[in-house]
């Protein structure tokens, strides 16, 4: 068998392992969050509830062959089952195609699945788990450690010198509310495993991030528009009801600002931010929580603020959330792969200038 064969045998093999794993991502993605076992419960459909076959489930492949819809009720399954079985191949062949069989591709097999299921959690539930976090941190302290090759290896003080810079930008972005607290967990943890090239990494993901801020921001603008006067006229109703028992107002020459959120369909209000020293009295928060809960029922996500000066509701301000964990795992992929030859690529323009 020749060399040449050789390798497009590994490189299918590499391929099939990616997607069975993928997989078996899918399921994490899923279940987690739910709190249920990736393990005991067999894999069923979530409509009719019958137990799938080993060839209903051969990835890629079986989602394809049915044409997306369960065997046994006919029901819709969502691509993105076959979308992240696909994506988890593809990214093991290119690892193997990049480092073949080493350290490299080894760490990338657990880096790629921990960012792929990190995205998918993110893009369901607004949130990238601490485990996920940990577990890429947990990566970067490994590399210490590791053996790598030439295009890898940095001193253990560019490492921390990079993390150090990636906190303080994170921290800043957080606070100003640009990013949560998961994203800046994650890159803590991807600048300890990569080093200088977490920049590129930050580069990209906050690049594609942007773009897709930008375009979602334009296409929600009329619901969040339509929303924000929704919950504008019920704050009106009832904080004139405060006004008219007299009690539970913001008082004169002062201001606050009612916080809520939307997580999972389900509105609540974090009344725990009011200043109480600005009120006349305490309002009736179980009246604005419940109005809001019994008519806010189809949104997903987001978050609003009420101001509130005097006598007047100033201001009502409405917006969706966004996920940004998916975009800088792209980065956080690409740089593993090909972040020396990104900043090789950058010094040679800069030297050329």
């Amino acid at each position: 068998m020749t060399i040449t064969a050789i390798k497009i045998i590994t490189c299918v093999f590499v391929f099939l392992i990616g997607s069975a794993i993928g997989s078996f991502l899918n399921v994490v993605i899923y279940r987690t969050p739910l709190k249920q076992s990736i393990i005991r419960e067999p894999s069923h459909c979530f409509s009719c509830g019958n137990r799938l076959k080993w060839y209903d489930m051969f990835p890629i492949f079986s989602w394809l062959i049915l044409r997306g819809k369960c065997r046994f009720c006919g029901s819709r399954i969502s691509p993105r089952y076959m979308v992240m079985e696909a994506l988890c191949a593809v990214s093991y062949l290119g690892a193997y195609l990049v480092y073949g069989f080493s350290w490299e591709f080894a760490v990338a097999c657990v880096l790629f699945a921990v960012l792929i299921v990190l995205s998918g959690i993110d893009i369901d539930h607004f949130e990238i788990p601490y485990w996920c976090s940990i577990t890429v941190a947990v990566l970067g302290i490994a590399a210490f450690f590791i053996p790598w090759g030439a295009s890898l290896a940095a001193p253990w003080y560019e490492r921390l010198i990079s993390l150090g810079v990636v906190a303080v930008m994170f921290v800043i972005l957080v606070l100003i509310g640009g990013m949560g607290g998961g994203d800046l967990q994650l890159m803590v943890g991807a600048s300890l495993l990569l080093g200088y090239r977490i920049f590129p990494a930050l580069f990209i993901g906050i690049v594609l991030g942007a773009v897709y801020g930008i375009t979602k921001k334009i296409r929600d603008h009329r619901a969040e528009l339509e929303l924000t006067e929704k919950i504008r006229q019920i704050a009106l109703d009832w904080y004139q009801e405060q006004l008219d028992a007299d009690v539970g107002y913001v008082l004169a020459g002062r201001d606050d600002v009612i916080v809520g959120t939307i997580t999972g369909g389900k509105p609540d209000i974090e009344w725990e931010f009011l200043d109480e020293n600005a009120w006349k009295g305490i309002p009736d928060k179980s009246s604005l929580s419940r109005a809001i809960r019994e008519q806010i029922t189809t949104e997903r996500e987001g978050a609003f603020r009420i101001t509130i000066k005097e006598d007047q509701i100033t201001r009502v301000k409405y917006s969706r959330r966004m996920v940004f964990g998916p975009f800088l795992a792209i980065g956080i992929a690409t740089s593993f792969l090909f972040g020396s030859q990104i900043v090789n690529w950058y010094v040679g323009l800069m030297n050329l200038s």
